[in-house]
C-alpha cells in the first residue's frame, strides 16, 4: 500500500477537521487515534445507561466557523438544534438570575434598568473586538491580515484589555458583581485562572461572540460533530487508524519522515499534522537535538458528574423568572471575591458548578429507562487533591450542593451516576495530570507570531504541523485551528 501524504495524528475534532480538508482536497490522509473511537473529548459515550457527552455540549464558536457547511456535514448526519437563551446564572445567595438570550435587546429587557444600561454600553463596545475575534480565526493568521482587520481603535481596546484583569474590564462598564461572576465562571473560571488576573480582560469578548454566533447543541448529543467529521475524512478516501498510539516521530536530515506507534511500528509520510497536545510533540516526540525545554506541565482543574435522574432539579433562584427551565447551561458562580482568590488545593467553596440537562432540549438524549440525564461540570477542582480522588466523597457532595439550590426531592431520584475527575481524564484520555492543552494567547499573540509554531501551525522540522486546543485560536469546540492548519499544509504543497 502506497504511503499516505499526511498523517494526522489525534482524532478529536481538530485532528478530524484538519483531515477533512486535507482529503477533500484531494491528499492521500491517514488518522491515528490512541483510543479506540473517535472524538476526544467532544465524543459522546455509553456509560450509566445512557448516552454520556465527555464535556459540555454547547457549542459556540464552531457555528461561526463556517466548517460546517464548508464541509457540507450536514449529509453525514449532523444537524443542531439551537439554544436560547444561550446561557442562565444563578448564585448561592439572593443574587438575581441573569439570563442571556442571542437578542442583546431580550437580554436588556430582562435586565434592571441601570444594569440593562451598563450592559447595553459593554455590548456596544465589545462588539468589534467579538467581530475581529471571528475573523482573526478564519484563516491562517498574519500581521498584514489582523492589521487589516483591526481598526485603531479596536487595536487599541485589544492591547489594553490583554492587559487588565477581567473584573477591571466588567466593572468599567457599570455592570453588578452577580452579571460579572457569570462572565468570570464561563471565562477565566473555565481557563483556570482568577478573573482578578492580569490579562484575562480579553475575556470579557466571549459573553459577546454568543450574541453573534448563538449556542447549538448536535442532535444525539456534543459526539455527532466529530462522527460527521470522521465520515466525511472517510467518504473523501482518508483512511482512520484507531488503537494506535504513537510514542515518537522519526525525523530525518532536519525532516519528518513519518510516526513510530507505541507497538514499533513505522508509518511513512512526508507530511505529519499533530492534533495533541503540542508540549508531547516538541518535548518528547522529537529526537533529544530538537527537542524544546521542558516546561512544568499545569494541573487539570475541571470535573464532571454524569447522572440518570428522575426530573431535572427545579432550581428555586428560578421560581418566577421568564426562562424555559434546563433548556440553557445554568452557571452557577460564587460572588467575585471568591474567584478573585483562583484555584487552589481544595475544591472551591462554594463551587462553580455548570448545569446541563442536554435531554430536556434534545429528546434523543434521554435515558432509555427514562427520565433525564444530568450533567454536572465543577470547575478548580484539583488533580492533586489531598487524599486522593479514589477515596474522595466530593463528586457527591457537589450533587447535594446542587439539591441544596432546588425544591426538595431531587436527591432522591438520582439514579445511576459517575464523577469524571482530573485523574479520569489523565487515564481515559491521555490528558497528562488532567490537564486539556488550550491556546494561551489570542488575537495579539497571532498578530506577533507567538509562539511561531502555535499560531502558524509550523514547527522548525520540516514537514511536522502542529493543531488542536493548544494552537490559535484555543480550546473549546471551535475547529477554527485544524482547518487552518490544513490550508498551512496546502499553502506548502503548493
Amino acid at each position: 500500500m502506497a504511503a499516505p501524504d499526511v498523517i494526522v495524528v489525534g482524532a478529536g475534532h481538530n485532528g478530524l477537521t484538519c483531515a477533512a480538508y486535507l482529503a477533500r482536497a484531494g491528499l492521500a490522509v491517514t488518522v491515528v487515534e490512541a483510543r479506540g473511537t473517535v472524538g476526544g473529548c467532544a465524543s459522546t459515550v455509553d456509560a450509566i445507561g445512557a448516552r454520556v457527552n465527555i464535556c459540555n455540549c454547547d457549542h459556540t464558536m464552531v457555528l461561526a466557523a463556517g466548517i460546517v457547511e464548508e464541509l457540507g456535514l450536514a449529509a453525514y448526519g449532523l444537524r443542531y438544534l439551537d439554544v436560547d437563551p444561550v446561557e442562565v446564572a444563578i448564585g448561592w445567595g439572593d443574587e438575581p438570575a441573569f439570563v442571556q438570550y442571542r437578542s442583546v435587546e431580550r437580554t436588556v429587557g430582562g435586565l434592571p434598568p441601570a444594569a440593562g444600561a451598563a450592559y447595553r454600553r459593554y455590548v456596544d463596545a465589545t462588539l468589534p473586538l467579538a467581530r475581529l475575534v471571528l475573523a482573526a480565526a478564519a484563516a491562517p493568521p498574519s500581521a498584514g491580515r489582523l492589521l487589516r482587520l483591526a481598526s485603531p481603535r479596536t487595536a487599541a481596546t485589544l492591547l489594553a484589555w490583554r492587559r487588565r484583569s477581567l473584573i477591571d474590564v466588567l466593572g468599567a462598564f457599570g455592570l453588578p458583581p452577580w452579571i460579572q461572576s457569570a462572565f468570570a465562571a464561563t471565562g477565566p473560571g473555565v481557563w483556570g485562572v482568577s478573573p482578578a488576573a492580569a490579562g484575562t480582560g480579553i475575556g470579557a469578548v466571549g459573553p459577546v461572540v454568543r450574541h453573534l454566533a448563538g449556542v447549538g447543541r448536535p442532535a444525539g448529543g456534543s459526539g455527532a460533530l466529530p462522527a460527521a467529521l470522521a465520515a466525511a475524512v472517510t467518504a473523501h478516501g482518508g483512511a482512520i487508524r484507531t488503537a494506535s498510539p504513537v510514542a515518537g516521530l522519526v525525523v530525518e536530515g532536519g525532516a519528518v519522515r513519518g510516526v513510530r506507534l507505541a507497538d514499533d511500528t513505522q508509518l511513512e509520510a512526508p507530511a505529519v499534522v499533530c492534533a495533541v497536545d503540542p508540549r508531547t510533540v516538541l518535548v518528547d516526540w522529537l529526537p533529544p537535538r530538537l527537542r524544546r525545554p521542558a516546561r512544568p506541565r499545569p494541573d487539570g482543574y475541571e470535573s464532571k458528574v454524569d447522572a440518570v435522574v428522575a426530573a431535572p432539579p427545579a432550581l428555586r433562584a428560578l421560581a418566577g423568572v421568564d426562562v424555559a427551565p434546563h433548556v440553557a447551561t445554568t452557571v452557577v458562580s460564587p460572588p467575585p471575591h471568591v474567584l478573585a482568590a483562583g484555584p487552589g488545593p481544595r475544591v472551591t467553596d462554594p463551587p462553580m458548578l455548570l448545569i446541563n440537562v442536554p435531554s430536556v432540549r434534545d429528546p434523543a438524549m434521554r435515558p432509555p429507562g427514562g427520565g433525564h440525564l444530568l450533567s454536572l461540570e465543577v470547575l478548580w477542582t484539583p488533580y492533586a487533591l489531598a487524599g486522593g480522588w479514589s477515596r474522595s466523597d466530593e463528586p457527591w457532595r457537589w450533587l447535594t450542593r446542587l439539591a441544596s439550590l432546588a425544591e426538595p426531592g431531587f436527591l432522591d431520584g438520582v439514579g445511576a451516576w459517575r464523577a469524571m475527575t482530573p485523574e479520569d481524564y489523565e487515564r481515559d484520555f491521555g490528558l497528562a495530570r488532567g490537564y486539556a492543552p488550550s491556546f494561551a494567547g489570542g488575537p495579539l499573540s497571532a498578530l506577533l507570531g507567538r509562539p511561531p509554531e502555535l499560531t502558524r501551525y509550523r514547527t522548525a522540522v520540516r514537514g511536522l504541523y502542529l493543531t488542536g486546543a493548544g494552537t490559535f485560536p484555543g480550546a473549546g469546540v471551535w475547529g477554527a485551528s485544524g482547518r487552518n492548519a490544513a490550508h498551512t499544509v496546502l499553502a506548502d504543497r503548493r
